[in-house]
């Protein structure tokens, strides 16, 4: 007599086929409760900065996106486009620039 799966106590492959499909779903979910709270988030520290006047906004002259930057003592700003890399400001010396002599004191 042989033995049937059921049995055996191993599961069918459409058991294991429903199992992925439901923890499919679970992480979906979970993936979309955290996508809403870091949303939340990042607007009320957006809404946090922008009160206590803490933010600066750029613009990148070769893009054209706009940057926000936070202007706080221990968040070193960003001085390059995130989105093309270019220098925000075109103007400021680096120190690149100023070791090699392109730039005076």
């Amino acid at each position: 007599m042989s033995r049937s799966r059921g049995s055996s106590g191993k599961p069918t492959v459409k058991q294991l086929q429903k199992d992925i499909h439901e923890m499919r779903g679970v992480i979906n979910q979970l993936i979309n409760a955290m996508t809403s709270d870091i949303g939340r988030l990042n607007s009320l520290v957006f809404g946090i900065l922008k009160e206590t006047d803490s933010i600066k906004e750029h613009h990148c002259p070769s893009c054209d996106q706009k940057i926000l930057s936070p202007l706080l003592k221990a968040v070193p700003v960003d001085k390059n486009c995130p989105s093309c890399g270019v220098l925000l400001d075109k103007n400021q010396t680096t120190i690149d620039q100023w070791d090699s002599g392109e730039e005076e004191e």
